[in-house]
């Protein structure tokens, strides 16, 4: 398994987010996890989980920066770089 030492904050914000929406553990989200191979989440989940990570971490995501997330590895490095580039 991947350190999350320094994703910590958005990892476990994402983790927990997955795991609400697609009704898992969150031990089952880990940054090698392909997005849409975790558990109950396809393409129209994933449309909401990045609405409520987007409103819990104050950013937005465009269409390009998502078409290029495909783990949730890939998911919390475009986040960690939207809220550092706002601080």
């Amino acid at each position: 398994m991947t350190d999350t030492t320094l994703l910590e904050e958005p990892f476990l914000t994402i983790q927990r987010i997955i795991a609400q929406v697609a009704k898992t553990s969150p031990q089952a989200v880990v940054l090698e996890n392909p997005v849409t191979g975790i558990t109950n989440v396809d393409s129209i989940v994933m449309l909401e989980i990045v609405a409520r990570v987007e409103l819990e971490l104050g950013i937005e995501i465009d269409e390009e920066q998502l078409f290029a997330i495909s783990t949730v590895g890939d998911f919390v490095a475009v986040c960690r770089d939207l809220t550092a580039a706002r601080a």
